[in-house]
């Protein structure tokens, strides 16, 4: 169902509402509904599937698998819209080959309920949530055809964070996933985007030692070459403009005011006390 909903200005975006969620509103989405039917989608153990909050970095590190997969680069233009679980009907990615490699923002509980049966393995990515934050704004307002949104930023920071918005709160999200390492036996590797940004080799030998996939140092460097981020917006320029914006860690104190970054510290306090996680806002 389509809903509106709106920011602390008034302002109001379109959102797509089913079962007690909100979602990014997608046309093709309300009328095929593939959340409906996700549930009993066929999973693969051989599947991957990388997991995250919007704007976490899910393009690159999709793209950095993809290629670390395929052991060859390409210039394909290749869009992991195609393959994104709540938005993709299942006809759209079923029959490709092994490995498949899926990708959502959605919680775990959400997923196919063969998950937990094939145990395919999961790539979990974090971001910290002020760039997170600033990066789903500026997201938000590129897409003014689905998410029908003109308002502020000094608007949006406050309702984003609490869970107004689509996907929920950021807090409840990560905090969930974090429960779920502890309990489930499905594989799943943790990957953080300012690690990532510090030193990609290192993380993606991680990421292929994980995957099982044995490629030379000088292949992984040459993928770390090619899915740079002035490299992914020249090869994914259908979306440059949308999905690529600056890539950059600590591009939030070009946007929080003092009295939002003091907010924001305070309600992180409260909400992640007992969530060992840790975040980097600037890297060094």
């Amino acid at each position: 169902m389509e809903i509106r909903v709106a920011d602390d200005g008034g302002d109001e975006m379109t959102l797509l509402s089913y079962n007690g969620r909100k979602y990014s509103f997608w046309p093709e989405a309300l009328q095929s509904n593939p959340l409906e039917r996700l549930p009993s989608v066929e999973i693969r153990p051989d599947d991957i599937i990388i997991c995250a909050f919007p704007k976490s970095g899910t393009h690159w590190v999709w793209e950095i698998v993809r290629l670390l997969v395929a052991g060859q680069l390409d210039r394909d233009e290749v869009s992991k819209g195609s393959n994104m679980m709540e938005f993709a009907s299942e006809e759209e990615y079923k029959d490709l080959p092994s490995p498949r490699i899926l990708n959502t923002h959605l919680l775990f509980s959400q997923l196919p309920e063969q998950v937990k049966v094939k145990k395919p393995k999961i790539l979990y990515l974090t971001r910290n949530p002020k760039d997170m934050t600033v990066s789903f704004y500026n997201f938000v307002m590129k897409l003014p055809m689905y998410y029908k949104y003109t308002g502020e930023w000094n608007n949006f920071v406050r309702p984003s964070l609490e869970g107004k918005f689509d996907y929920g709160s950021w807090f409840d999200y990560v905090k969930d996933w974090e429960e779920v390492k502890k309990t489930t036996d499905v594989p799943i590797m943790t990957l953080n985007y300012e690690d990532m940004k510090e030193d990609v080799f290192r993380e993606m030998k991680k990421m292929q030692d994980f995957l099982g996939v044995k490629r030379s140092d000088e292949f992984v460097k040459e993928v770390c070459d090619h899915c740079s981020f002035t490299s992914m917006k020249k090869v994914k320029a259908d979306m440059a403009n949308i999905v690529y914006r600056k890539g950059e860690v600590g591009d939030w104190k070009n946007w929080f005011t003092v009295a939002q970054n003091e907010w924001f510290d305070q309600i992180y306090e409260q909400k992640m006390k007992d969530c060992p996680l840790e975040f980097r806002y600037t890297l060094k």
